[in-house]
């Protein structure tokens, strides 16, 4: 998560610099795209695919040792809404299989695992949605050569210049993402806080009931 977002914000300058390394940190389609008339089409697809192969078993471990915290996990981490994550893991138990094939995504990773898809099927799935995934960014960026040069050559001009703003992007991304996890942490335990408190004054009641003497006839 942390590469992730330290590429985020560097992206232009590593994109003039070294765009091999775009491949190798990030699953991005854009700057994918933006890499593909940079570098050989084989260290694109040996990258690319490598990536994909190596950190899949990772998730894919994680959800299957940790089951449901590790979902829970990646949702905080993700910054996704609970109904997006909770509709992804409802389709995920009707088309497992295409999904691990078409999607390529940490959480469906985990959710393979967590779910208790057999690593024999697991792995030759992703292996496939790795090739064909790459496969197709590539050669999108091949027919789309002319404009995304043009774009790439515009970004390593202006590299100086757009790296400072996409690291504030990413600064403000993430200071807003802990603020909202702040104040829904506040609220829940404002929530959990009076819930104490009605449970307690429930019990106090029930404990006079039981306590006070009896009226006098």
């Amino acid at each position: 998560m942390v590469v992730g977002q330290v590429t985020r914000a560097l992206w232009p300058s590593l994109l003039e610099a070294a765009p091999w390394s775009l491949l190798a940190l990030t699953s991005a389609v854009s700057r994918l795209l933006l890499v593909q008339p940079l570098v050989p089409a084989a260290l694109f697809f040996a990258v690319a695919i490598t990536r994909i192969c190596v950190l899949a078993p990772l998730y894919y471990g994680f959800g299957r040792d940790y089951g449901d915290a590790a979902l829970r996990w990646s949702e905080e981490k993700m910054g996704a809404s609970a109904t997006m994550l909770q509709r992804v893991e409802h389709w995920f138990r009707k088309f497992a299989h295409l999904l691990v094939v078409c999607w390529w995504s940490i959480f469906v990773c985990m959710l393979a695992g967590a779910t208790g898809m057999r690593a024999r099927v697991f792995f030759p799935l992703i292996v496939l949605g790795a090739v064909l995934r790459v496969s197709a960014i590539y050669f999108v960026g091949h027919w789309l050569s002319g404009p995304l040069g043009a774009i790439s050559g515009f970004v390593g001009r202006y590299a100086l210049v757009l790296t400072p703003i996409t690291i504030g992007i990413t600064a403000l991304q993430l200071w807003l993402t802990r603020r909202r996890r702040h104040a829904a942490a506040l609220v829940g335990g404002i929530d959990a806080l009076e819930a104490d408190f009605a449970m307690t004054e429930a019990e106090v009641a029930a404990e006079a009931t039981v306590t006070a003497p009896p009226e006098p006839d």
